[in-house]
């Protein structure tokens, strides 16, 4: 059985369940603009559905998690909520009001939030001024926003998570124009805004380190995500390539936060030009800017949103107890918080899904296997279906 202490957890995005999205004040977002606007071409995202309405449902929404008996919920900040133009001024005191009553909320049923400052939904005039991403820039932006927020609820929040799975929103957001703000960019585009994302999330750590932590105690990461991959043949050759795939997946992200600084051998050797150079100062910079590893898994990551160059022609799998044990490993044993995984889908699901419920029983079975077998420190798991933003 799991430990004593041991941490359950479900989560939301602000996107995904709060709508009211002309509300009170607030501002357009990116996905605002692309689901209203989707690509034309057949193979694009659909508009999507409205979402379950809890910004005007915050007790309806939250009784749920008495009857589920977990210790944790995770949730984001709508950032054109509370900042409808982006940046620093005069907050929407409305939205900032939703967000005090969520959290005063949670704190009636002893639940602790694990709050997230930016899930994909940028505010619409940050892109149109800057280019997003793309934009060094958005950096300082993204700086104040945090600051506020830390200003306002951080005594009540001690686990903040910067920016979720940045994998997705360089890639599928400037790269391959999948998903917001669907910029059909090149692939240097791509690693760019990855390494504008890495930057900014090191500035919002160095910000809550040295001017939150000492009166609030909190602790600050970033959720990442990663498929698991299997050798087609038990080849030296095959198995260089499943690492290759996940240092150009999960260790882009977390070689500079959790090791050195500075991207995998492997993808500067393959990359050459595309890959952006850190300075040495970015480097001390970034390293180290995580107090836990954040890290969210599904099948489907590797089904729907890992790009299929990024296989190298090896074979994926939904082992989550192999990577977790790779993970320890290849990252000086972190202390591990599932933050999310599941079955993640688009569109709608069946009330009764047997595949669903199967994989939520194989993942806590793995995360109980790597905790207990495997002494790996995991403390905390998230299980929950994901209904995706497409």
């Amino acid at each position: 059985t799991f430990p004593d202490g041991f941490r359950w957890a479900v989560g939301s995005a602000a996107y995904q369940t709060e709508g009211g999205w002309r509300q009170h004040g607030k501002g357009a977002s990116i996905w605002d603009t692309f689901t209203h606007h989707p690509p034309a071409s057949p193979g694009d995202p659909p508009v999507a559905g409205l979402p379950s309405g809890g910004y005007n449902n915050v007790f309806r929404d939250t009784e749920g998690l008495r009857e589920l008996g977990v210790t944790h919920y995770r949730f984001s900040i709508s950032w054109a909520r509370v900042l409808p133009n982006g940046s620093a001024g005069a907050p929407n005191r409305e939205g900032l009001r939703y967000y005090r009553r969520l959290l005063e909320r949670l704190r009636e049923l002893g639940v602790q939030p694990v709050v997230t400052l930016y899930h994909w939904d940028l505010p619409q005039r940050l892109q149109d001024a800057y280019g997003g991403w793309a934009n060094r820039a958005l950096a300082d932006h993204f700086r104040d926003y945090a600051e506020l927020c830390f200003r306002h609820f951080g005594g009540q929040v001690k686990y903040w998570i910067t920016i979720d799975n940045p994998y997705v929103v360089a890639w599928h957001g400037y790269a391959t124009g999948r998903l917001a703000p669907g910029v059909r960019g090149s692939p240097r585009l791509g690693y760019l805004v990855a390494h504008n994302l890495l930057l900014a999330h090191a500035k919002i750590w160095h910000l809550y380190n040295t001017s939150f932590r000492p009166t609030q105690g909190g602790q600050v990461s970033i959720a990442l995500s990663s498929h698991w991959i299997n050798p087609r043949r038990m080849t030296d050759h095959s198995i260089k390539e499943c690492q290759k795939s996940l240092d150009f997946v999960l260790g882009w992200f977390a070689k500079p936060i959790f090791i050195d600084g500075d991207y995998p051998d492997s993808m500067k050797n393959n990359l050459s030009s595309l890959l952006p150079d850190f300075t040495e100062s970015e480097k001390k910079f970034i390293k180290g800017t995580a107090d836990f590893f954040a890290l969210s898994f599904g099948p489907t990551l590797s089904f729907q949103l890992l790009d299929p160059h990024m296989k190298f022609r090896q074979l994926e799998s939904p082992s989550l107890r192999q990577l977790l044990s790779w993970i320890d490993l290849e990252y000086n044993h972190p202390q591990i918080f599932i933050v999310e995984n599941g079955w993640f889908v688009s569109g709608t699901t069946k009330r009764d899904d047997a595949k669903y419920m199967y994989y939520l029983k194989k993942f806590i079975m793995e995360t109980l296997k790597g905790r207990i077998g495997d002494k790996i420190l995991i403390s905390c798991q998230n299980p929950q279906e994901k209904q995706s933003f497409r």
